[in-house]
């Protein structure tokens, strides 16, 4: 048992009152004359024995009703999970300053609702209540115990962040405080109250720690209309970017309302180009939008498209940013079995700088800042520019491979196969011509007119058997008894699987040759991504300034930031996921500087909380008591909640139960006095 108010039970010291006057009341005695007494002594001994009963019977009621009286203020209550009362009860207050909190609420967005919600529940409690204030910084300044002014002082402190956390890190945070403090032999109570949205990604309780004692307060704050829209990706047609030709944006625009909107106007600015585009989006739809951009000099192309979006805001902006060139980079590592007919179809494109070197003298700084490496003639491969050759395809680049038709499978399929290539399983003798061209595969696209029979195709006297039909890659080109013998990977790996001399084929006299090569270069193109997301796990791959000493910074016109850098070989990586970067960094374009400006980068938030997909307090109620939390308590706000009724533990309160009794009491004295004559 314990009190809410246990300083109000020292009034009970009043009882001592009605007994003093029970004790000490001396009523007068007022004489009666009479002619004889004999039958008056019997009549007043039993008169007397009966009154003094009826005082003691009022007087218990009287130190009842004045008792529980007391009580009900005290305000009783009984824990049903047993914990101690003697503990300090601390309220841990989470108030969800994610993005997704800057929805409009019914007073306002959400998060200055909650802001408003926690400080007028703190100003219902009592003042010697104490409280922690966290968010989703759950840095180590948020497990001080505060006061009540205090705790309001820090909830007017708390700004929208990008971090992005779970359900289940957020109440193990709090768990693990509860433990500390145990741990200092504290002797306190939590009670947990979560205030947020609880969108469905955010809800996530698949690592949460079980702990049955905890008393979890759930607030959710809704949103007046569930809408919102948003680009959630873009890209470019190609990832070549040539001064004088036109790069295509693609983008993906969602639409989650539940009304189609007409003419939503979006706005595309890419350095001194600009465009207004009117697009009608279809209601819990998306669609796939695109601008054409021209290319005029070489230079750093800084982008951004704009929503005019009437609801959630922080998300109306997406960043882009590509790089004009005036050449691309390939190198072709030669084999034994190497022909020199691939450097002279890559040489019919002036835009396409040629390295060749033998494969006896490749090393990683060969594969440095090259777009497309190309194996031609491989016999072997050792498994050191095996794993060059992965990093290299890991930071951006393509590989084509032109096998020699004696290579050494044992050492060329460990490479295929980690390049989701099929791995060759023999040689057969087939001699027969191409029929089949994939003309609807991205690598053709404006290539050639959708007539297969006007081509000219190859013909093919040996073919490596493969096992294509448990992989993943693409055949590009097959055989007239549907044997394939071009490959892609949907990562965009190719791999020939025929020798290139004329014992094998009569690839590098057709005309298809120098257009495949061509087509693959221009896939190359560069390896830098036209955005990120702030906070991403993904490092992002630069070129480091020759004999730069000084650091590496992101650098616009309102951010000057020394970002993580990670150094692998020849690579150079910078990371950008910590919350260092997330607290630091703001959405926009930057330039990556070490002395002079090395290249641009488009930072985002990430989109995850521009969904509008929240969880019922039903479903949240019942999923984590599958968890092991059974003592939640679920709550809806809106306009016309009451938050000064609103209790945060689990309690048994028997005040009501006080009053009835003293209620009682008075009532039984009443009619003890009305009825209960001499």
């Amino acid at each position: 048992m314990n009190f809410l108010y246990p300083n109000t039970l020292w009034f009970l010291l009043l009882l001592s009152i009605p007994i003093l006057i029970h004790l000490f009341h001396f009523r007068r005695h007022k004489k009666i004359y009479f002619s004889s007494l004999r039958f008056l002594q019997s009549f007043q001994k039993e008169k007397k024995a009966v009154k003094k009963l009826q005082n003691v019977i009022i007087l218990c009621l009287r130190l009842i009703a004045l008792g529980f009286l007391i009580l009900a203020f005290a305000q009783p209550a009984f824990n049903e999970n047993g914990i101690n009362d003697s503990d300090e009860p601390i309220i841990s207050l989470y108030i969800d300053n994610s993005y997704s909190m800057s929805a409009k609420g019914f007073r306002g967005e959400l998060l200055s609702e909650a802001k408003e919600t926690a400080k007028e529940f703190i100003n219902s409690n009592p003042k010697d209540q104490r409280y922690t204030i966290s968010s989703n910084d759950l840095g180590a300044l948020q497990k001080r115990i505060l006061n009540a002014k205090d705790a309001q002082i820090e909830i007017d402190k708390l700004q929208y962040t990008p971090l992005q956390r779970t359900f289940s890190s957020i109440f193990n945070w709090h768990n693990d405080l509860k433990i500390e403090a145990a741990n200092k032999n504290k002797a306190l109570k939590f009670n947990c109250m979560f205030l947020s949205d609880f969108q469905k990604d955010f809800f996530d309780i698949s690592s949460i720690k079980k702990d049955p004692e905890t008393n979890l307060n759930i607030w959710q704050f809704a949103p007046q209309k569930i809408e919102n829209c948003f680009i959630d990706s873009l890209w470019f047609g190609t990832k070549t970017h040539r001064v004088g030709e036109d790069s295509e944006l693609f983008f993906r625009l969602n639409n989650t309302g539940s009304e189609t909107l007409v003419n939503f106007e979006v706005k595309v600015t890419a350095n001194t180009f600009s465009k207004d585009l009117f697009i009608d989006l279809p209601k819990k739809g998306t669609v796939i939008s695109s601008v054409t951009i021209p290319n005029k000099q070489k230079s750093f192309v800084n982008g951004k498209i704009e929503l005019q979006d009437q609801s959630i805001f922080w998300d109306d902006d997406f960043f882009f940013c590509f790089q004009n060139s005036t050449e691309s980079k390939v190198l072709i590592i030669n084999g034994k079995d190497a022909v020199s007919s691939v450097n002279k179809a890559f040489n019919t494109e002036a835009f396409f700088k040629i390295t060749e070197t033998d494969i006896q003298r490749v090393n990683q700084s060969a594969l440095y800042q090259q777009q497309l490496v190309v194996l031609n003639g491989i016999r072997n491969i050792s498994s050191g520019l095996r794993a060059d050759l992965l990093k290299f395809k890991k930071n951006g680049g393509l590989i084509f491979i032109l096998p020699s038709i004696e290579v050494d499978i044992n050492q060329m399929n460990p490479l295929l196969k980690a390049l989701d290539l099929p791995v060759i399983e023999g040689l057969k003798e087939v001699n027969l011509k191409a029929n089949n061209l994939a003309l609807k595969d991205p690598i053709f696209k404006g290539v050639f007119e959708d007539q297969e029979e006007t081509l000219n195709l190859p013909s093919f006297k040996k073919l490596f058997k493969s096992n294509y039909k448990q992989t993943t890659a693409l055949p590009l080109l097959s055989l007239r008894d549907e044997s394939p013998v071009l490959f892609r990977s949907l990562d965009n790996s190719f791999v020939l699987f025929s020798g290139l001399d004329e014992n094998c084929s009569d690839l590098i006299q057709n005309t298809l040759f120098p257009v495949l090569c061509i087509r693959i270069a221009e896939t190359a193109g560069n390896s830098s991504l036209p955005y990120h997301y702030i906070g991403q796990s993904e490092l992002i791959p630069f070129e480091k300034s020759l004999g730069g000493d000084g650091p590496v910074k992101l650098q616009n016109t309102t951010t000057d930031f020394i970002p993580k850098i990670i150094q692998e070989g020849s690579y150079n990586y910078i990371d950008i996921s910590g919350i260092e970067a997330m607290e630091n960094l703001s959405h926009g374009n930057y330039f990556l500087n070490q002395n002079e400006p090395a290249k641009t980068l488009s930072l985002n938030y990430s989109r995850l909380e521009s969904s509008t997909k929240y969880m019922r307090l039903v479903e949240i109620k019942k999923q984590l008591s599958n968890a092991g939390l059974k003592n939640v308590k679920t709550e809806f706000f809106n306009e016309t909640t009451d938050i000064t009724s609103f209790k945060i533990d689990n309690n048994n309160e028997y005040w009501r139960i006080c009053i009835f009794i003293t209620v009682l009491a008075i009532f039984c004295e009443i009619l003890i006095a009305k009825f209960w004559k001499n």
